[in-house]
């Protein structure tokens, strides 16, 4: 009994070595100090790269937001005022704005990425239309992915010279009729710090500092691309008609914000996603990705399956 124990311990270690080695064990915890609800995620496959995953910068609702920079949250729920609760590898919170609107945000950390599940309750006096959430991921502190600085000489004398980082649109994608597209393939691309893209079908979302491209895609999916060409990080939702990225300051940025539609006063829905942290091609995380938009991203959060409304 005790040899059956102990090799019991063993290949269980070895299992966990094991996929330590491929890079497939996960590091997620709440981002100390944030006012966005940041993850910090990190993986043994980007090894010394600390992923930024803001959940909620802001909640818009057609060319309104609510206030950008305002969910801060305690490290833990035992002190006072909102805080993340934290149990194994369960993540959850709840925002309210003074306005009446609640965000609630679940995720479950996978191995190679975070299940997550936002619900948004309207208690203001008025139903709200368009609704999305600004999630961000930036990658200044990810080396394997943070685009070279480009410093632009000043255009007159004595004028003060001006950086950017669109190098990281050349490592940017979404997907049309099956096929990946890089946001430099945009002819927007070369002049636009603030480039945005609609899903095909939907009119143009105005808010913001955000340039809309007339190129379009039909799958909920962005992906970053590594310097190297060996990894990518991605974010998707079953629902979601925005994505864009931030190319203006080293934060380097890029966002697919959830889309919840039409919610009416008193009214709640939910939008589940992914992110994602792999090695392989834009072809396999894609075939990824479109499985998981098709099954809504399945998952045992707490209490089942939210309903959407």
């Amino acid at each position: 009994m005790r040899t059956t124990k102990i090799l019991r311990a063993v290949v269980i270690s070895q299992l966990f070595a094991a996929l330590a080695f491929c890079g497939q064990i996960l590091d997620v915890s709440p981002r100390v100090g944030s006012d966005t609800a940041g993850l910090t995620v990190r993986s043994p496959l980007i090894p010394g790269d600390e992923l930024d995953f803001r959940t909620c910068e802001g909640v818009i609702a057609g060319e309104r937001d609510f206030g950008l920079f305002k969910v801060k949250l305690a490290p833990s729920s035992s002190g006072t005022g909102p805080g993340w609760m934290v149990d194994g590898k369960n993540l959850r919170y709840a925002w309210t704005y003074p306005v009446g609107i609640t965000v609630r945000f679940q995720g479950i950390v996978e191995p190679d990425g975070v299940v997550v599940e936002y619900e948004v309750e309207n208690r203001t006096t008025n139903a709200l239309d368009r609704v999305q959430i600004h999630t961000c991921i930036t990658t200044t502190k990810a080396p394997s992915f943070f685009p070279d600085r480009k410093v632009i000489p000043a255009s007159q004398p004595g004028g003060a010279a001006t950086t950017n980082y669109m190098e990281l649109y050349d490592r940017l994608f979404l997907w049309q009729g099956g096929q990946p597209f890089a946001f430099a393939s945009s002819p927007l691309a070369e002049a636009q710090l603030h480039l945005a893209f609609m899903r095909a079908g939907e009119p143009p979302v105005k808010w913001g500092w955000w340039v809309n491209t007339p190129e379009t895609f039909d799958l909920p999916l962005v992906a970053a691309r590594s310097r190297d060409g060996k990894s990518l990080v991605a974010l998707s939702f079953d629902r979601a008609i925005w994505a864009s990225s931030n190319v203006g300051d080293d934060r380097a940025c890029f966002h697919l914000f959830p889309s919840f539609g039409r919610i009416e006063i008193g009214g709640k829905s939910t939008v589940r996603g992914r992110l994602y942290v792999m090695k392989g091609s834009l072809e396999k995380l894609k075939k990824r990705a479109a499985r998981d938009v098709e099954r809504q991203f399945p998952a045992p959060f707490p209490g089942g399956k939210s309903v959407r409304r």
